[in-house]
């Protein structure tokens, strides 16, 4: 089958590290736009399985370019989670944004921090519905210390979560500059909502929100479904599967 090359945005979203990486993807999904639909049913198993495959191999890439990277616990960073990718194929240099977290490989972090992603998925949801990505001038190459560009003993901004400071003297100073585009992190319930395991799937279950899903297919205009509490929850237990199987119910 005949590929090409499509740049792909990798934004680590709360270690504020953005990269972007070359990966050839099968040239009919990238002009999917001038398909039928039956041709643009028959695309949607090349993009699943092509996006399956680069995020898997992503995985170590994100957590090299985001070292040292820590889990949310505390811990080293081992692993990641990552949004649906959001395929821009018909602009002028086409590109797909790929939203990822990192996190330990405990079970309690790895569902905590699948119900932040959908938080950050409700939090960018356009005024018309629809759903935007958050911008990558937030994002930072590699975060340093603002002021000395230090990583060594890194701390981030309290706040946004996205600014570095290497001490509390190198953050007062900044401050002035700092407080104009600090933006405060999505608001957590972690601490008074224990993270989902097994047991939490049953009608007591603590998860209050929705969330949006994009489920168009490659090169198609974006169309969104918010999807019920109930299966927030299921589809959190489920992982990986429970995204494939809303798009599967969606065709």
């Amino acid at each position: 089958m005949t590929t090409t090359p499509v740049r792909f945005d990798f934004l680590c979203y709360r270690v504020g590290v953005k990269f972007d990486e070359s990966y050839d993807i099968p040239l009919r999904i990238v002009r999917a736009g001038d398909h039928s639909d039956k041709e643009k049913t028959e695309d949607k198993p090349l993009w699943n399985a092509a996006m399956n495959t680069i995020m898997e191999h992503s995985g170590a890439t994100c957590l090299r370019r985001a070292s040292p990277a820590s889990c949310a616990c505390g811990l080293l960073a081992t692993a990641t989670e990552y949004l649906p990718p959001m395929p821009f194929l018909d602009a002028p240099k086409p590109h797909v944004v790929a939203i990822v977290d990192l996190f330990c490989r405990n079970l309690k972090c790895r569902t905590r921090t699948r119900q932040s992603m959908l938080q950050v998925m409700s939090r960018n949801r356009s005024p018309d519905g629809g759903l935007r990505g958050p911008d990558p001038g937030l994002f930072a190459e590699l975060m340093s210390c603002r002021v000395c560009k230090k990583r060594e003993g890194l701390r981030e901004c309290g706040v946004c979560h996205v600014a570095g400071y290497c001490g509390q003297e190198h953050q007062e100073e900044d401050w002035p500059n700092h407080k104009a585009e600090c933006t405060p992190w999505p608001t957590s319930t972690f601490d008074v909502r224990p993270p989902l395991d097994e047991a939490d799937a049953d009608s007591d279950t603590k998860v209050t929100y929705s969330a949006v899903f994009n489920v168009a297919g490659p090169g198609e205009p974006p169309r969104f479904r918010e999807i019920s509490r109930e299966e927030v929850v299921r589809r959190l237990l489920m992982g990986a599967a429970g995204m494939e199987e809303l798009e599967v119910e969606m065709k």
